[in-house]
């Protein structure tokens, strides 16, 4: 009789990483940093919490590549009262995801603009520096 097929796979242990509390804790920070960033009176703050290669790509928007491209769109981007609340965070090493939701007025703080609700996968990678930054970030519609 043949032995069954194991059940181990490379793919299957991603969900067995595990971040110490402090890298867990650094995530928090930077993304702390992050919404408080977007009030900075420099409209391009934020950036920095990007790595130099990073993707974004949010709903009804071009995809945008790199620091560089995001330093482009900077200055249009006008964001106030961020929230980001996390409901998973995995990863290992240098390596790490998070999802969740971010919500923000869409405008200056006071501008009655409208609240933005968005659910979010962020990747995030600790670089040669110490500092976590998003590698990849992906918006969708929050329903």
């Amino acid at each position: 009789m043949p032995e069954p097929a194991s059940t181990s796979c490379a793919r299957c242990n991603v969900l067995d990483m595990t971040l110490s509390s402090s890298d867990i804790a650094a995530i928090r920070a930077a993304e702390d940093g992050l919404a408080t960033a977007f009030e900075a009176p420099d409209p391009t703050a934020w950036v920095p919490y990007y790595t130099e290669d990073a993707i974004f790509s949010g709903p009804g928007a071009a995809t945008i590549a790199g620091r560089a491209g995001l330093l482009e769109i900077a200055s249009r981007v006008v964001i106030s009262s961020m929230q980001i609340s996390v409901d998973s965070t995995i990863g290992d090493g240098d390596f790490a995801a998070t999802f969740g939701r971010g919500t923000w007025v869409s405008g200056a703080k006071g501008s009655g603009a409208p609240v933005v609700r968005r659910r979010f996968v962020m990747v995030w990678l600790r670089e040669a520096d110490g500092q976590w930054r998003i590698a990849r970030e992906l918006l969708n519609e929050d329903v």
